[in-house]
């Protein structure tokens, strides 16, 4: 009987032992995550405050690839109430923080911290890389939709370039930068882009001096009207004989010849008639209303005409006398008055402010 209590006595002692061996803290750690992503997904640039609730004698913080909150690694210096997460440098871990307090230590339950993972843009364009001075080329981003774009051209950005696609018409190296909807400030680019080189003569542009028309580019030239080539017309300067819509095409050796947009012209006598020194147009400029003094014995045709020659109001006849022309719904800027009696035309500048 003796041997039997003492043996229940130790089995008791033992059990007490053992039930303190597998006491739990009286405290359960939890962290808590600021600000609180869906998922814990967050984007590079950001930072997540990991803070543990309550107050401790001492704080371990540790980081771990699986869902585990033993066996991480710990964190050097990371040894306070709270830490700060920088995504950029983690990307994806675990973490778990190790508190101790009145001698008793507990690990809280693992935290997932993710961070979003995006393709690249890439550039759609043409496998031609050689173009004429004045033609374009598509480019554009191949997969996905970004919150914003920026082209760029030889290392910079292209001004007002910010949409999905972009018209090449310069020589140079071509990249895009984009961001993403989800994380609208992070920056990702296509990396490597394609070059292009445009080559020849610059598409020409025809200017007006006096009653002669001239041509930028060259070296070489043919003049076209109403886009028939004019014979001998192989200068960068020529000086029509009658009115109509002028093209000059520019050439060089590279096998590209662009050609200008066309150019009305108007042939204008250069000697005054008698009877127009009797014309008299006022005010000039005008506002809203133009006067036609007629003080010759003839009586005049006058048609209003825009620069490039094309009639904006019905012929009027304007006998001795005054007439007017309604410039009511015309454009500020140059007007010509075509006047004519019989065969013979003269041409008054007029403008409406």
């Amino acid at each position: 009987m003796r041997l039997h209590h003492l043996t229940v006595i130790i089995l008791f002692l033992l059990s007490g032992t053992a039930s303190k061996l597998q006491a739990q803290c009286e405290f359960d750690p939890v962290i808590a995550l600021f600000p609180q992503a869906e998922g814990n997904i967050y984007c590079s640039y950001d930072t997540v405050k990991l803070t543990v609730n309550g107050t401790f004698d001492s704080y371990q913080w540790y980081y771990n690839f699986n869902s585990s909150n033993t066996g991480g690694t710990p964190i050097g210096g990371a040894t306070g109430g709270t830490y700060f997460v920088e995504i950029a440098e983690w990307g994806f871990a675990y973490f778990y923080v190790t508190v101790t307090l009145n001698g008793c230590t507990e690990s809280s339950p693992a935290v997932l911290i993710d961070s979003y993972v995006f393709l690249s843009p890439a550039i759609a364009h043409d496998p031609e890389s050689t173009y004429c001075k004045g033609d374009s080329t598509l480019i554009s981003n191949a997969f996905g939709t970004f919150a914003n774009y920026q082209w760029y051209r030889d290392g910079e950005p292209i001004a007002g370039a910010t949409q999905a696609e972009y018209w090449v018409k310069e020589t140079g190296y071509y990249v895009l930068f984009a961001s993403p909807e989800l994380c609208p400030h992070t920056v990702l680019t296509s990396g490597v882009g394609p070059s292009f080189e445009f080559v020849g003569p610059e598409p020409p542009v025809i200017t007006q001096q006096g009653n002669t028309l001239h041509s930028s580019s060259g070296p070489n030239f043919q003049w076209y009207l109403d886009g028939s080539a004019i014979s001998g017309a192989t200068s960068s300067i020529y000086t029509p004989t009658e009115s109509g819509a002028y093209t000059v095409r520019v050439s060089d050796n590279s096998g590209c010849a662009p050609e200008s947009a066309e150019y009305n012209f108007v042939v204008t006598g250069t000697r005054m008639p008698d009877w127009a020194a009797g014309i008299e147009v006022f005010p000039n400029p005008a506002s809203t209303t133009l006067h036609l003094r007629n003080q010759s014995r003839e009586a005049v045709v006058a048609t209003l005409l825009n620069v490039a020659g094309r009639q904006l109001l019905a012929p009027q006849v304007v006998d001795p006398g005054l007439a007017t022309m309604d410039l009511e719904g015309l454009q500020p800027g140059f007007y010509l008055c075509r006047l004519q009696v019989e065969a013979e035309v003269f041409y008054l500048k007029v403008q409406r402010k």
